[in-house]
């Protein structure tokens, strides 16, 4: 990823989320985190054809995140957050 679009992650909901604890399962985790998670298994059964629900759109994964980007692109980009932050 290039500056300008890290600058965009962290400047992005995704970014405020990153603090918010959450409590999934007993296990303490991260808001945001989650998201991501979440946000890059929509993203590949989209790629693949299929809709995780109804009112699902790529376009509010985008927006999230701060990235842009067609369907591979975004993909990548989310899996990239996902290794810098671990």
């Amino acid at each position: 990823m290039q500056s300008k679009e890290l600058i965009q992650v962290s400047e992005s909901l995704f970014a405020q989320d990153l603090s918010k604890p959450m409590n999934i399962n007993g296990a303490a985790s991260s808001r945001g985190y989650y998201n991501l998670i979440i946000s890059i298994r929509d993203v590949r059964l989209y790629k693949a054809g299929i809709k995780p629900h109804r009112n699902w759109k790529v376009t509010d994964v985008k927006k999230y995140f701060g990235i842009s980007g067609n369907t591979d692109t975004v993909l990548s980009k989310l899996e990239k957050i996902k290794d810098i932050i671990k």
